[in-house]
């Protein structure tokens, strides 16, 4: 009884994040209710609650399902980065998750169109993910600490901004992708270059992103990577 009472919770919790994150999409945080939550999944309000104390913690726990979703079916694909060749495989395979799947996708969506952030709201929700996992950027710097990408790094390269790059390389491009570039005023700009920014190929440009920045940072190698 006492481990189908622990199941029943955790299938609960999985509803409630589920739910959670249909809503966040359509409706965006600040508008989306634990009550609106609750009706989705027929339940009380109560049994959100007795998951989650509040709406930072909620959006944390989301991030942190989300996230670990996105890692495991990466993982499925590239298990572990030893190479920068490694590194360019797991950056493509996640621009395919994002267009491909879409629990992955409506999440990023989320983020990017249907998040309104408040400095006290981020640091809530940093405060609450630093209890539940190390910082992503911090991870992604790890890669390049591997001993078979490090090696092959120019000397002098600054990691840190090596990192920050390729991070906002991806939040832009990703952000361009699902909204079809909504943020841009096309105004006057030449034909060419709207349907270049509306129709691109998220996954080819991502690899081509990628390899583009890394070419400023590796040592010329004679052999393949």
């Amino acid at each position: 009884m006492a481990r189908k009472t622990k199941e029943d919770a955790a299938a609960t919790r999985e509803s409630v994040l589920n739910a959670t994150l249909d809503l966040f999409s359509e409706k965006g945080f600040s508008r989306t209710t634990f009550s609106d939550i609750a009706k989705k999944i027929g339940m009380t309000r109560g049994a959100v609650y007795w998951h989650f104390d509040n709406k930072p913690a909620l959006l944390a726990a989301l991030i942190e399902y989300a996230n670990e979703r996105k890692e495991d079916l990466i993982g499925v694909r590239v298990p572990d980065i030893h190479t920068v060749d490694d590194l360019r495989q797991a950056f493509v395979t996640h621009a395919r998750i994002v267009r491909e799947d879409a629990i992955t996708r409506k999440f990023e969506f989320f983020l990017n169109y249907q998040m309104d952030w408040s400095a006290e709201l981020l640091t809530e929700t940093h405060k609450n993910l630093n209890k539940i996992r190390k910082s992503p950027l911090e991870e992604f710097r790890r890669c390049f600490e591997v001993p078979a990408v490090a090696c092959r790094l120019q000397p002098g390269v600054n990691i840190n901004h090596l990192v920050l790059t390729l991070a906002a390389f991806w939040t832009g491009l990703c952000k361009m992708h699902l909204g079809g570039c909504p943020a841009i005023d096309f105004g006057q700009m030449p034909e060419a270059d709207i349907q270049l920014l509306s129709g691109f190929d998220f996954v080819e440009t991502v690899r081509a992103g990628f390899d583009l920045i890394m070419r400023g940072v590796l040592k010329e190698e004679s052999g393949n990577e």
